[in-house]
């Protein structure tokens, strides 16, 4: 039996992007017109949320070569939003469940995959740190 198929990044955007009416490219593209920045910000947000093996570095240059920073205001303006903007709200929660059909409870999904992502990033530190301790040794 296998576990569940990893969600990539690329998928997330694809769908938010189709979500919207764009495509992925539309949606990668420079422009800083509100009706692609949004959707952009929310495809920032769910790629973080259920790709935490992502690197903000990464989900930046995914979507059309942006900072770090950018990524992260994008993220924080999502987090901002959804406690007032219905629409928004509404948009993430679409995402989240798209790509959690079979889940009981998407938050309990998204702790799941960032617990195992932290327990990998936490398997090797450690081993670094045993070669490192080896070499000294």
């Amino acid at each position: 039996m296998t576990g569940p198929a990893r969600i990539t990044a690329r998928a997330v955007a694809d769908f938010v992007a189709r979500r919207h009416g764009l495509t992925f490219e539309r949606l990668c593209a420079p422009c800083t017109r509100r009706d692609l920045v949004r959707p952009r910000q929310v495809a920032m947000y769910a790629i973080r949320q259920l790709c935490p093996h992502m690197s903000l570095p990464h989900i930046g240059r995914l979507l059309g070569g942006r900072d770090h920073t950018t990524v992260l205001h994008g993220v924080r303006k999502i987090e901002d939003l959804m406690p007032t903007d219905d629409c928004i709200a509404r948009v993430v929660d679409e995402v989240m469940v798209h790509f959690h059909v079979d889940a009981p409870c998407p938050a309990d999904t998204i702790l799941a995959v960032q617990i195992d992502a932290a327990s990998k990033h936490l398997g090797v530190l450690l081993h670094a740190r045993r070669a490192e301790l080896a070499r000294v040794a």
